[in-house]
């Protein structure tokens, strides 16, 4: 029901999940001609611009694979990326909730509200923001597995398999996503180890080296464009914006905050922003059934466990709302939280929290063992039957317009003709060198075509003197591109390096200039890492497979003997 626009029919969704595709599209075909995903993105107005190397690699890559194996299906996996998602969330959900001893009904309603949630979906149709919804999917899926994992008596298969999945596309989807779920999440285990003496015997050392020895190697797959983008953040022109005084992100995060406003987030029904098709209105009348039942337990003298646990996913939510609906607080906290450029990202941890205090509210309906407060669970019936319809009524008005199948017939280009003008990429230019002002323009350039790109390696011969300044259509910095023949020594103002020709080697005025994948420490370390990490997982997964197969094998034997 979720994805049905996505399914049926043909619409854009707007600019933002185009261009997502059409990342996939391109990162999906330097695998095929590379054997390998590549930091770089090669288009029209530039060649090795990091793209890939700052925002969502792995995603990208995977998805890349994924297209592939479809058939060259781009439009297909990007789709069914989608429902991943969702049913990432759902099923995550669903686990944790029979995890903690729930039944069959009552553990789909956690996951129900989450993914029926306004500002969940309006992450898909209204932002069209993939990596960021692709990151926030896979939290709940990830922290079952986690806990499954954890209580186990030994490493089996299938969560161990989840947990990697759901691990690697959270911390290489959505570099925002990954910093606050983290700290969500975080915040949350380490108040109930500190307040629950209960939970702390749970996290024994077995299942902690077990934890550690998936979630490591599952976030260092991600090392080959999460160390680049840790390094080198700081010398791009979005990321230099902060460092140089520039009031970039607190206009962006000041723009945005009438989208987290009272009338907003608690309207039922549902406030429509414009403009744009946002909305951003909480799921009311779960959070009124929410508090009703708490104030049911704590009249009847419930407490425990479980109260604790409810109390402190409570205070995590309400810090968390706190911090988005006041622009003072997000700018207070250390650099990396205020580049958050939109407070209502912080939404998905509220809706994450919510679903939380659900699933703490109905384990303690369940353990009071009273008749009467096990009947008012049955009055959950009717907030998820109002959820369904919220969920059809929006996705009803989603714009269905547009042709999403003609930017990939585009290669190359951004956006092909129809769709307004071209979109610039100027996110990842480099400030490691100087901007050229529009007096130092230079007259001759070296244009390296991006159709000629392989293997992330390029060379052109030019007729240049030594110590000549000319332009190119490189995009990428000194830190994350190699150039031989050649140094950088600026930008120019359409976004492109400019180089100096160095002597050429052989003393003629004939050079040759060589692009490559950088050689920096963060870029080649970081590949190391992918490469042990994927070495580790599989040496790791090879062992479970052949232990289970010995372990069914030994059960069978014994149980023929008996």
């Amino acid at each position: 029901m979720l994805a049905w626009p996505l399914l049926f029919s043909n619409a854009s969704m707007g600019s933002d999940w185009l261009l997502h595709l059409w990342y996939l599209w391109h990162q999906s075909l330097a695998i095929r001609a590379n054997h390998f995903p590549s930091l770089y993105l090669n288009y029209s107005r530039a060649v090795f611009f990091p793209e890939y190397a700052f925002y969502g690699g792995t995603l990208y890559a995977l998805a890349g694979i994924l297209s592939l194996a479809l058939g060259d299906a781009p439009l297909t996996a990007y789709i069914l990326t989608y429902c991943i998602g969702f049913a990432a969330a759902y099923a995550g959900w669903y686990w944790m909730a029979r995890i903690v001893g729930l039944g069959r009904w009552e553990a789909h309603a956690p996951g129900f509200v989450f993914i029926t949630s306004a500002a969940y979906i309006t992450i898909v149709y209204g932002r069209g923001d993939w990596p960021e919804f692709i990151g926030v999917s896979m939290i709940p899926l990830m922290t079952a597995a986690g806990l499954s994992v954890l209580r186990a008596d030994r490493l089996r298969i299938w969560p161990a398999l989840a947990l990697l999945g759901a691990s690697v596309l959270f911390s290489g989807s959505h570099n925002m996503t990954l910093l606050w779920g983290t700290t969500f999440l975080a915040l949350i285990g380490l108040a109930i180890l500190v307040l629950v003496p209960q939970a702390r015997h749970m996290l024994t050392r077995r299942g902690v080296i077990r934890i550690a020895s998936l979630l490591v190697p599952a976030v260092l797959v991600n090392a080959w464009y999460l160390l680049p983008a840790i390094a080198y953040e700081s010398h791009t022109i979005i990321g230099s914006g902060y460092l140089r005084g520039s009031r970039y992100w607190q206009t962006m995060l000041h723009n945005s905050m009438h989208r987290v406003s009272a009338r907003n987030l608690f309207s039922f029904p549902p406030v429509v922003s414009t403009p744009g098709y946002l909305i951003f209105s909480l799921p009311m009348l779960a959070v009124v059934w929410i508090l009703t039942s708490t104030a049911i337990l704590l009249r009847i003298g419930s407490r425990g466990v479980w109260m604790r646990v409810l109390l402190i996913i409570s205070g995590v939510t309400i810090l968390m709302l706190l911090v988005m609906t006041h622009v003072g607080i997000i700018e207070a906290l250390p650099r990396p939280y205020t580049i958050l450029q939109f407070s209502y990202r912080l939404e998905s941890y509220v809706l994450l929290g919510l679903s939380g205090m659900l699933l703490a509210v109905l384990v303690l309906v369940k353990q009071s063992g009273t008749p009467h407060i096990k009947l008012w669970t049955w009055t959950l019936a009717p907030v998820l039957l109002v959820s369904t319809v919220g969920a059809i009524q929006q996705l009803n008005g989603v714009p269905l317009t547009g042709n999403r199948e003609l930017i990939l017939s585009s290669y190359l280009n951004v956006q092909p003709p129809g769709f307004g003008q071209p979109l610039l990429l100027e996110d990842y230019t480099t400030t490691a060198v100087p901007m050229m002002t529009n007096t130092e323009v230079i007259p001759t350039t070296v244009y390296f075509p991006p159709s000629a790109v392989n293997h992330d390696q390029i060379s052109e011969v030019v007729h240049l003197r030594a110590g000549q300044l000319v332009g190119s259509n490189i995009g990428g910095g000194p830190e994350v591109v190699h150039v031989t023949g050649a140094r950088v020594v600026g930008v120019d103002p359409e976004g492109g390096d400019v180089l100096e020709i160095l002597p050429p080697a052989n003393g003629t005025s004939t050079e040759t200039i060589s692009l490559s994948r950088g050689n920096s420490l963060p870029v080649t370390l970081g590949h190391l890492l992918t490469l042990i990490a994927l070495a580790l997982l599989a040496a790791e997964l090879t062992w479970l497979v052949i232990r289970g197969l010995i372990v069914k094998r030994t059960s069978r034997l014994v149980g023929g003997i008996r």
